[in-house]
């Protein structure tokens, strides 16, 4: 069995720094992520849904309730809330990427609100899921009641879809996900702004025997 050795279990220096609670007050939205998101709930081009998506989280800056937001946008409570707290969760990224890489941010808002693959489609993972995925691997096995030390690429990968991050993923996936941390792929600016915060590196996670 494939085994990732040398994982360190320091939860504090793998916490994601973008955990925020969600709460339902007005979101404190950074001028220039605010002109991107309103081009895109603007645009007669995008797809439906991202101009959805950034609809909802205008309305959520503005100070509008969940209940309002559903009729305004025609989607259900429960949907706007997810986009809400996804926001919030997001926010402090993108706002470092609008200090040090300003040139980015469209780019890393658009990522956010990408659709899912359609159905014959390579899977595309977002930045925030590879994030937790990275996430999952900082953790000892025994926190999600697996009574192991050390986590196989099987289990991750099991662990992974448990925890409802994605649907479904390969070992193989995960295992180049891990090597993100020596050499974050140039377009995923999220996820290389996560890994420079949280020290995260090939080392820091091991590697597959």
């Amino acid at each position: 069995m494939e085994i990732i050795s040398n994982i360190w279990y320091n939860r504090k220096k793998c916490k994601e720094k973008i955990d925020m609670p969600f709460v339902a007050a007005t979101v404190k939205m950074p001028e220039d992520i605010r002109l991107i998101l309103s081009r895109v709930a603007r645009s007669k081009t995008l797809p439906a849904r991202q101009v959805q998506r950034a609809r909802i989280i205008l309305l959520a800056a503005d100070g509008f309730d969940n209940m309002y937001i559903s009729k305004q946008v025609a989607l259900g409570q429960d949907s706007v809330s997810k986009w809400r707290s996804r926001f919030i969760k997001k926010l402090p990224l993108l706002q470092e990427i609008s200090e040090k890489d300003p040139a980015k941010l469209a780019e890393a808002v658009s990522s956010f609100l990408n659709d899912c693959p359609r159905p014959g489609q390579p899977p595309h993972y977002t930045d925030e899921q590879i994030i937790k995925i990275l996430e999952i691997a900082c953790r000892n096995p025994e926190e999600l009641g697996y009574e192991v030390s050390h986590w196989s690429l099987h289990l991750l990968v099991d662990a992974v879809i448990k925890e409802g991050i994605v649907d479904s993923i390969s070992a193989k996936t995960v295992s180049r996900f891990l090597k993100y941390g020596g050499n974050p792929p140039p377009s995923r600016p999220l996820l290389a702004s996560f890994l420079r915060e949280s020290g995260f590196s090939r080392d820091f996670c091991g590697k597959s025997e």
